[in-house]
């Protein structure tokens, strides 16, 4: 574990995407999910990259946060959420991320499992949040090296304080690694299951995801 212990939040650029990527590989090294979307990392290490770049620069719902080691510079962790500040934007966004969503990556292993996850997504989210003013956090990730010291706590509050300070709810999707720490900030478990089994499609391994809702927080 660093030493450093002076750690900043700062926006991400679209420069930092490959880092970003390269942070989410170290942390979750057997992401089976990542892997059915993109193909084993060795063959296709640019895939999330490229989708990061594209989301910062491009999307303007998106809201990247970096964790910077302000001794080193180092970014050590980052945060991805979506801020739709009113439900027009939230339908219209959908909208657009149809045709997106029928088509898996190019690398992918298993495009049928891919499509059939994302539609699952879809299928909760519109349940719970579906055209709505929400914020969802699409992605927490801390470094290895610097986990269990509060970073991916600052990193998910700082989404959590401008949700409530927009008086949105807020949605995620946990990993089993993240369930107590989203619990412990705030989120309940909807009692809605996202799992992945790749022997439905003649492949191996799991991926089991919990989805969870903060309810919007009228802060006057």
């Amino acid at each position: 574990m660093s030493q450093s212990k002076s750690i900043s939040l700062q926006p991400a650029l679209p420069t930092d995407a490959t880092i970003l990527d390269e942070i989410h590989s170290k942390a979750f090294p057997n992401d089976i999910l990542l892997e059915v979307m993109y193909g084993p990392r060795e063959e296709n290490a640019v895939g999330l990259a490229n989708d990061l770049e594209k989301a910062i620069r491009e999307n303007p719902y998106a809201r990247f946060l970096k964790a910077v080691d302000d001794e080193s510079g180092r970014i050590v962790g980052w945060s991805w959420w979506i801020i739709y500040r009113d439900a027009e934007a939230h339908i219209k966004a959908e909208q657009e991320a149809v045709k997106k969503r029928a088509t898996p990556p190019p690398r992918s292993i298993c495009p049928q499992a891919c499509l059939e996850y994302r539609q699952t997504v879809v299928q909760k989210r519109e349940k719970w949040i579906g055209g709505k003013a929400v914020a969802i956090l699409q992605i927490l990730v801390v470094h290895p090296e610097y986990q269990g010291r509060g970073i991916g706590t600052k990193l998910l509050m700082a989404g959590v304080e401008e949700a409530k300070r927009l008086q949105l709810p807020a949605w995620l999707e946990a990993s089993r690694a993240g369930y107590t720490l989203y619990k412990r900030c705030g989120f309940r478990d909807v009692g809605e299951n996202l799992d992945l089994d790749l022997a439905k499609y003649g492949s191996t391994g799991q991926k089991h995801g919990y989805c969870m809702l903060m309810d919007a927080v009228d802060v006057n």
